[in-house]
């Protein structure tokens, strides 16, 4: 089980000034749902409800990532505010390949977690390091293009907004997961 080496300080601040919550965990599974844990608590704190499920959704994405590909024993998740409305958060693994978005197959298991973080994102990025990588996304409050999506006179809408399209997938890729999970068990 992945453990917490000591309390959050809140009030951490990084060179630049800004909020900063971080935090360190075992490349375990159970680290995920830490590491997720970690941005409800920031998201709460810093009063930014409004972006806190696609904080959570992005942190737990790169994490998963850092989870089944990193090199050792342990990964960093960083989450800085920009402002009221936006925050960066961000991965730091040991290993040195870079992540790569790509269309999963119908029967892949795995492969669907940068996509996610691509929808709900306004942009995502990976920074090479000399002892490995960075990976990283801004998540900002909704804006005017988070509108609903214009519909033809024939057309019926699937989702309507961006968030809406990510909650989609993830149910999507849940029932996938399930029938697949359910074929291997036979």
């Amino acid at each position: 089980m992945a453990t917490r080496a000591k309390a959050r300080d809140w009030a951490y601040e990084d060179e630049a000034g800004r909020r900063m919550a971080t935090e360190c965990f075992d490349r375990v599974p159970e680290s995920v749902a830490e590491a997720r844990q970690l941005a409800t608590e920031a998201m709460a704190k810093w009063q930014m409800e409004a972006i806190a499920d696609r904080a959570e959704l992005v942190t737990s994405e790169l994490a998963t990532n850092a989870v089944l590909h990193a090199r050792r024993a342990a990964f960093r998740v960083t989450l800085r505010g920009l402002g009221d409305h936006a925050v960066r958060i961000e991965v730091y693994d040991f290993s040195r390949t870079m992540p790569a978005l790509f269309v999963a197959g119908a029967h892949q298991v795995h492969g669907r977690g940068l996509a996610l973080v691509d929808a709900v994102s306004q942009c995502w990025g990976t920074d090479r390091l000399p002892w490995g990588k960075r990976v990283w996304a801004h998540v900002e409050a909704p804006t005017a293009y988070e509108s609903p999506v214009p519909v033809q006179p024939d057309e019926t809408p699937i989702w309507a907004t961006r968030k809406s399209q990510a909650v989609y997938m993830g149910v999507v890729l849940v029932a996938m997961g399930s029938l697949a999970y359910g074929m291997r068990s036979r």
